[in-house]
């Protein structure tokens, strides 16, 4: 179990990186980003973002060469946000399990459709 200071670090960079990712990101060009989870590692130092996104399938790969293309400009933002003794090294990947878990529920219901799967 994490201890309280990783769980408000995890949360003020949940909430700082979501602040950003508004600004940086316009909801007409890439599509609705938000943070779903923050991790973070034992010595505070690396952060990782996970991130979900609704909208197309351009946008999201729009979005995601524009946070690795500016990952150091936003990284230098939060640092200035979020005062810690060592910035958190940030990394931004998409969640896609939302993605998976309804296309496991599309396969489901086609098969309880053609009767393969029982009710």
């Amino acid at each position: 179990m994490q201890s309280l200071r990783h769980q408000r670090v995890r949360e003020l960079i949940k909430r700082e990186a979501g602040d950003l990712l508004r600004e940086h990101l316009s909801l007409e060009t890439y599509g609705m980003v938000s943070v779903h989870e923050v991790f973070v590692s034992g010595d505070l130092k690396h952060a990782k973002v996970l991130m979900g996104h609704i909208g197309k399938t351009e946008q999201q790969i729009a979005a995601e060469q524009y946070l690795v293309s500016h990952r150091g400009m936003i990284q230098l933002e939060m640092s200035h946000r979020v005062q810690l003794k060592y910035s958190p090294q940030v990394k931004f990947s998409f969640d896609d399990s939302i993605a998976q878990g309804n296309s496991v529920l599309d396969i489901l219901e086609d098969m309880e459709q053609s009767g393969e799967l029982e009710p």
